[in-house]
Formats: structure tokens, C-alpha cells, sequence
């Protein structure tokens, strides 16, 4: 299959960030580059991703893809700009926490995307966690979401999602997935290399723009039936549902009950004996 250089047909920019504040400079990558492991992507996946970015920004290191977005964000930036990096030193995780990425391991993937309803705004993280799941089954793992914003695998977390607003119709949508296992990663965290899925960074940046892409088209146009369609497939796609669970919320109180459906705002609803509906909170699951 004939292969393209990615930097010279996708209009991708690679950057190296070199210093903080973080001002990244242009560069010109040769193709010996390595770290990044993106300098060639086949025609297949070249027609796949085009189209989706109107301009892709590739970093070799970066604090964190959702900060390097906030500071490029004007309001004439357009929608489904995107930055990635091979390396990301300062993301964010739950509970406020910083998580690093080796080199290459990990996708990390920050999109602005432009919600025309509140509708649209509050499904984001929902969203996202089908678009993605659905990528990962496509590459034939059984996965699940956590609500609200986890992808799990046989109880072990593969990805992660947040979504940041950033003004009054844009949201940034920043995206971690495990490509392979990282020193010092916790016990419950997997990686696609792990559960036997074999990718490239630029296939996996590919599928992902495809998915969200179609997900958030619906969402965005037409959020009354795409809700419905969301909330079909999360009867079979989100292990949180049924499940016994402790949720932590923002202010530090916890709530057992079982978990019973997402309603039509996105809000997780609980039957701890009456039923809660949570916009926001840290869930465990404790048992089905």
C-alpha cells in the first residue's frame, strides 16, 4: 500500500516545547524522527483522518494537550483544531491528579469542539467515552465506560477523558489512551498492547478522530435524537449501570446505592434508597 509522509499531506505541525512557559517553536522534523513514531502513515488511514482536522498540532513534549490548546484558543479558532503530543508531563487526572507519559505510550489528544445547545455541552464526556469505546471494540477488545469518563477493560482503566469549557461555545475535549504499559503506572491501568490489540499512534489518532467526529456531528445537530441513541447504547456499553457503587462528591460526601440510568442530562442516577441524579462525582464500583 503506497505510504505518504503525514507532516507534508495532513498539514500536521511537529513542534518541540523546550521550555516553560511554554512557547513551542517551529520545527522541521526529519524522518529519522523516532519519538513520535508518526513521521509515515499509509494512504488508508491518510484518507480516514482527512478532513477531520482543520489543523493538527504535534508536539514532542508538552505539559498537558489541554492547556497547550487553551493558550493557541482565539475566538476564530476553528472547530476540531487539535493538538497532540508523544510526551505529556503534567496531564490531568482524577481526582486533580498529574499523570505522565512515556514517549509514545499513550495517546494524548486534546479537540475544541463548538456545542450550539447545552444539550450538546453536558453530553460531552459521554460522548467521547462511546466514541472511544467503540474504537477499542473495533480493535477487538471488550471494553466498558465508567461513568463518567472512564474505559475500562475487566475492571482495569485503558482511557481517560475530561472535558474543560473554555467560554461560552468552546469546550476542550482532552483524551488519554494506553498504547502500551508505563513505569510507575498503577495496577489498574491496561494498555491495547496488553489485551493483544497491535497500533500505530497516527492509525489510533486516525480512529478516533473518525468516531468522535460522527458522534459529536449527531450530537451537536440534532442532541434530542442523539441522546436517545446514546442513552440505547449505554444500557449494554456502561459497567457502571447495575452496579453497586460509592460516589464521592465535589464537596467530599459519599453516596452508596446501585446505579440505575443515565437521564437525559447526562446526570448519573442512584438509588441510595431514593433515587440522586449526579452531574458530577468520583464513582467506584464495589460490586455487581
Amino acid at each position: 500500500m503506497r505510504s505518504l509522509y503525514i507532516c507534508l499531506t495532513l498539514s500536521v505541525k511537529f513542534e518541540s516545547v523546550l521550555n516553560i512557559p511554554y512557547k513551542p517553536r517551529h520545527q522541521t522534523i526529519s524522518h529519522s524522527y523516532k519519538t513520535y513514531q508518526c513521521d509515515i502513515i499509509n494512504q488508508m488511514e491518510l484518507d480516514k483522518a482527512h478532513g477531520h482536522f482543520p489543523e493538527l498540532i504535534a508536539l514532542a513534549e508538552v505539559d498537558s494537550t489541554n492547556k497547550e490548546l487553551l493558550r493557541r484558543l482565539g475566538p476564530e479558532t476553528p472547530e476540531f483544531f487539535a493538538v497532540t503530543s508523544a510526551k505529556q508531563l503534567g496531564g490531568l487526572g482524577r481526582l486533580s491528579r498529574n499523570w505522565v507519559t512515556e514517549p509514545g505510550k499513550s495517546m494524548a489528544l486534546s479537540i475544541l469542539l463548538r456545542p450550539e445547545t447545552s444539550a450538546a455541552a453536558n453530553w460531552i464526556t459521554i460522548m467521547a467515552g462511546l466514541a472511544l469505546r467503540q474504537v477499542v471494540v473495533d480493535l477487538g477488545v471488550a471494553a466498558s465506560i465508567k461513568w463518567p469518563n472512564d474505559i475500562l477493560v475487566e475492571g482495569r482503566k485503558l482511557a481517560g477523558i475530561l472535558a474543560e469549557l473554555s467560554g461560552p461555545n468552546a469546550v476542550i475535549l482532552g483524551m488519554g489512551l494506553n498504547l502500551e504499559p508505563q513505569q510507575g503506572a498503577p495496577e489498574t491501568a491496561t494498555s491495547l498492547s496488553e489485551l493483544g490489540a497491535d497500533i500505530s499512534m497516527d492509525q489510533l489518532i486516525s480512529l478516533v478522530a473518525t468516531g468522535i467526529k460522527g458522534y459529536w456531528e449527531l450530537l451537536n445537530e440534532n442532541p434530542t435524537e442523539a441522546i436517545a441513541k446514546f442513552q440505547t447504547e449505554l444500557a449494554t456499553a456502561c459497567s457502571t449501570l447495575g452496579t453497586e457503587v460509592r460516589a464521592e462528591l465535589p464537596g467530599g460526601r459519599n453516596l452508596y446505592g446501585v446505579a440505575k440510568a443515565i437521564d437525559a442530562e447526562g446526570r448519573l442516577v442512584i438509588e441510595c434508597p431514593e433515587p440522586v441524579a449526579l452531574a458530577a462525582a468520583d464513582v467506584w464500583h464495589l460490586r455487581n
